[in-house]
């Protein structure tokens, strides 16, 4: 936290009601913290009650360590002395004062959502912003894009923030919305509507609508950014909240349209055209990471700086020096001369694709070799899907597809039905005994492909 506030600020954004607290005007609070751990003098502590552990057993242990006070559901045994603010729920408390923390500075809040490329357009649209706006541009860390990684990263902003890239998960229906209600973006992306969430949801028009509701939040001067080659553009068009809508991708009627697409061996590039009100031009845009779908996020990154005031050759050549997270696309050389492409750190039908198309179309190799995991949370669509998988992959030209998981057992069933060489299709069910195929088998030349959800740990099989 960049700003203290009093105690009395925390009550009056929170209601909460406070026990052995005396002038409360008086308290300082320098940090907001949910993590015991990590509480520093200073702090309010957030007591959280999860599927593990219970904040509010670790009361004593924060005020050792200089909390000034902590936000609690209950009061638990031993601590009817501390300097407690009781509320009903306290990850609601929570949301209200980092609301009201982010009130306090003229930070514009762009929030990213979309089924796929959530966290690297994010990242994106920070970098071609700092080209523009040194120095005045923050981005959610890491995974804080929940209902409390969000109220944490707004307890980062500062008076020199003049724009905060948010990126805004989802899990269920009305999850956006309580996010987009605490953050309150000005500007919203969405980059695609695709199958992740399909479990909870149960149908891609479901998704469509929680994702929706990022616009629907927007204020009537905010800025929308959709996906124009999307199915479900006009869906998404319908919902915006207000009246300014751009849109990106290779469609002919989109405000920034990417065409002549070029696949180098260690690039993705093209040209993106801009047909705004206020600007025109024809922009060559590069990536130094291979997959033509990153450069499609790239192309939302890139209309949004501009759209927001960035020169669109500065935006660009921000994003030609971009470092994304680890585990996104990431193509490592191997010292005994073979390439890993790591993509590992998840997976959906989708992506899934975009992954092998990279594999099979833009590294050059002696053998293509797909390592795959499951793609989880896909529900009642998990067996389709996997199976829709296995068909197309009987089809493509790869030496080697091993499947590492219980679900990929359609796609293997489906891949031998279609005609791919069951001498060429293995099955593990840990990353582990994958691990030990490809230490006997890969050799120089040959290119590795890693893609699979999360919970596998798929990047086990390369670990040395």
């Amino acid at each position: 936290m960049r700003r203290a506030m009093r105690l009395s600020e925390v009550i009056a954004a929170t209601g909460a009601k406070p026990l052995n607290i005396r002038a409360p005007e008086a308290v300082a609070v320098t940090g907001v913290c949910i993590d015991s751990r990590t509480v520093e003098a200073g702090d309010l502590f957030v007591a959280l009650r999860g599927n593990r552990t219970d904040g509010h057993h670790y009361l004593q242990e924060v005020f050792d360590k200089g909390a000034v006070a902590a936000l609690v559901e209950y009061v638990p045994l031993g601590a009817e002395e501390m300097p407690l603010l009781r509320t009903p729920n306290t990850v609601h408390a929570l949301g209200q004062l980092a609301r009201y923390y982010r009130r306090q500075f003229d930070t514009t809040v762009i929030g990213v959502t979309g089924s796929t490329g959530k966290t690297t357009t994010k990242e994106m649209i920070a970098a071609a912003l700092e080209a523009g706006y040194p120095n005045a541009v923050q981005k959610s860390a890491g995974n804080y894009n929940t209902e409390l990684g969000v109220p944490l990263t707004l307890f980062g902003l500062d008076a020199d923030c003049r724009f905060l890239v948010q990126e805004m998960a989802m899990r269920g229906r009305t999850q956006i919305a309580y996010l987009a209600e605490i953050a309150e973006p000005r500007v919203g992306v969405i980059t695609q509507i695709g199958w992740s969430h399909i479990e909870q949801l149960g149908s891609r028009e479901a998704i469509a609508e929680a994702k929706s509701e990022l616009i629907q939040a927007l204020p009537p001067d905010g800025i929308a950014i959709l996906p124009r080659d999307d199915r479900f553009y006009e869906f998404l068009q319908a919902r915006c909240a207000c009246e300014t809508v751009y849109t990106f991708g290779r469609h002919p009627e989109a405000h920034a349209r990417l065409t002549e697409v070029q696949l180098g061996e260690d690039y993705t590039a093209g040209v993106v055209v801009l047909n705004l009100p206020d600007v025109q031009a024809r922009v060559w845009l590069e990536l130094p990471y291979l997959g033509e779908h990153l450069l499609v996020n790239a192309t939302a990154a890139l209309l949004t700086a501009v759209v927001l005031g960035v020169v669109p050759d500065a935006a660009a050549g921000a994003l030609r020096r971009i470092q994304l997270p680890e585990m996104r696309m990431a193509v490592q050389r191997q010292p005994e001369g073979w390439t890993l492409i790591n993509d590992a750190y998840n997976a959906n039908p989708d992506s899934m694709r975009a992954a092998l198309q990279v594999l099979i179309h833009q590294i050059p190799a002696r053998r293509r070799i797909a390592v795959l995991g499951d793609m989880k949370e896909l529900g009642a669509y998990s067996m389709r899907l996997h199976w829709s998988l296995g068909r197309w992959l009987a089809t493509q030209p790869l030496d080697y597809v091993v499947l590492v998981g219980t679900e990929v057992l359609w796609t293997a069933a489906a891949a031998k039905e279609g005609g791919f060489p069951p001498s060429r299709l293995l099955h593990f069910e840990t990353p582990q005994q994958a691990r030990e195929w490809l230490l006997r088998t890969v050799q120089k030349g040959d290119c590795v492909l890693l893609k699979g959800s999360r919970a596998l740990g798929l990047e086990q099989a390369v670990v040395r």
